[in-house]
């Protein structure tokens, strides 16, 4: 723990300009008992970010929070380009899982989500901090061949690639024609018609992308239209390309990109993305006006937009305001600069949405009716679920037909009649979205899972 007691009054501060790696390189075993070595990666020519973090250190998890590092290690780790390595490390020598997992100490859930190597119980978070020489956190050192100098830490997952290929450009090399698909965010909103738009990306380092064939797959497999795109893509950018086919219904969709340049592409890997299409959460009373509360203060700013008249309202954290919406309409709340504020929306019925903003940006989706509710509607929106948070069992009070559960990427986890009592002690903490059924009629709300 040699660095504990110090860093506790230090992890609000940017890193030292003195933090420095030792020259060794270190094996450690991560939260999985898997054994990496670091040496191997470097040998591989890849680019190798480590990220020196501590569960308790608020500004640690909020760089985690921005999935920043998930991005990276999505598109050009293992699974995408396999140019970049990505560890966490928790240096803190009493880490454990279930601190990690957001138990007594913790800054919240680290583990939940996260694709790339966690390491820190056993003491082997703070066996691989005694390589490096700093004096905060959170810290991030670049290992590019024998150097390892610390990075700025970035809350944008493009940005922190930019430093990574300007920091490390022998990890990215790879020649000939070469596409890949980017991490796609998914397409969330109110029921209505999409076009999925990709992110195409040139994985190449010296030859210009001018076509690919994008395919696009129904939740089932099926193939449903493959766009035949063709442009000026230069080596190691990225493009927005939307594909040409309505998409009608939620569900996971897939795409997959092909034939760069007219030939087959000889790395495969990262090609394919799924692309979650999910709906709004609750419908708003619309005889009535809302009420947009997000907390925090003048450095978290909102944006409240209608699929037809773009921005209806705007405000600041902590600021409650009053807008007028319209019947048959899309919503969309923008939170900028959200460090963990809670919002909530209401009508005269009650929340029509609420949840967490996290990251540079953050949207919230729920729309109104195209007529006043019918008694239907009305015993929907009585229904309780409670208590939100939830740990194992979630009670629902009311009368209704059936419940689902999915996570944010709109995968089914739970299918069941109605009940007053619903067990979710399989679903892992994070926020999940449940759905409500009555005579054909339904409704979406936010569910926490805190354990």
């Amino acid at each position: 723990m040699k660095k504990i007691f110090t860093t506790l009054s230090l992890c609000l501060i940017a890193f030292s300009s003195n933090a420095q790696w030792l020259g060794s390189y270190w094996t450690a075993d991560d939260m999985n008992g898997n054994t990496h070595v670091l040496q191997n990666h470097i040998d591989e020519s890849k680019a190798v970010l480590v990220d020196i973090s501590a569960h308790w250190c608020g500004p640690c998890f909020d760089l985690h929070e921005s999935h920043s590092m998930a991005g990276v290690y999505h598109d050009f780790g293992p699974d995408g380009t396999n140019e970049v390595m990505v560890f966490f490390t928790d240096v803190d020598a009493g880490s454990s899982i279930p601190i990690l997992q957001g138990g007594s100490g913790s800054q919240g859930d680290w583990i939940t989500g996260t694709e790339y190597p966690i390491i820190g119980p056993n003491g082997q978070g703070a066996h691989v901090d005694g390589f490096y020489n700093g004096s905060g956190v959170p810290t991030l050192y670049l290992h590019c061949d024998n150097s390892a100098p610390v990075i700025g830490t970035s809350y944008d997952w493009w940005t922190l690639y930019t430093t990574i290929k300007g920091s490390c450009p022998s990890a990215f090399t790879y020649s000939g024609a070469d596409a890949s698909l980017l991490k796609h965010a998914g397409i969330a909103g109110c029921p209505g018609n999409y076009y999925a738009e990709v992110s195409l990306y040139n994985a190449s380092s010296n030859t210009t992308l001018t076509s690919a064939d994008i395919e696009l797959r129904s939740p089932s497999g099926q193939l449903l239209y493959t766009e035949n795109w063709s442009g000026s893509l230069s080596p190691l950018n990225k493009k927005s390309v939307s594909i040409n086919y309505i998409i009608t219904s939620e569900g996971a969709y897939t795409a997959k990109v092909t034939n760069p340049n007219g030939i087959t592409d000889s790395r495969p890997t990262g090609d394919e993305e799924i692309v979650n299409v999910i709906y709004a959460f609750d419908n708003a009373y619309w005889l009535s006006d809302i009420t947009v509360n997000v907390g925090g203060s003048s450095s978290t700013s909102w944006y409240l937009k209608s699929g037809s008249a773009g921005v209806i309202g705007s405000g600041f954290g902590g600021v409650p305001e009053n807008i007028t919406i319209s019947a048959d309409e899309c919503y969309e709340l923008l939170v900028i600069q959200g460090s963990g504020e809670t919002f909530e929306i209401t009508d005269a019925n009650g929340v029509c949405t609420s949840g967490t903003a996290n990251g540079p940006q953050y949207s919230a989706y729920f729309g109104s009716g195209g007529s006043p509710w019918t008694g239907i509607e009305e015993e929907l929106l009585s229904l309780k679920l409670y208590p939100n948070p939830a740990n194992n069992t979630l009670n629902v009070e009311g009368n209704y037909d059936a419940i689902q559960v999915f996570d944010i990427l709109g995968k089914l986890l739970i299918d069941s009649e109605a009940k007053e009592k619903i067990d979710v002690s399989s679903l892992n903490s994070g926020v999940y979205i449940v759905e409500l059924k009555l005579n054909n009629k339904s409704i979406r709300k936010e569910l926490q899972i805190t354990r």
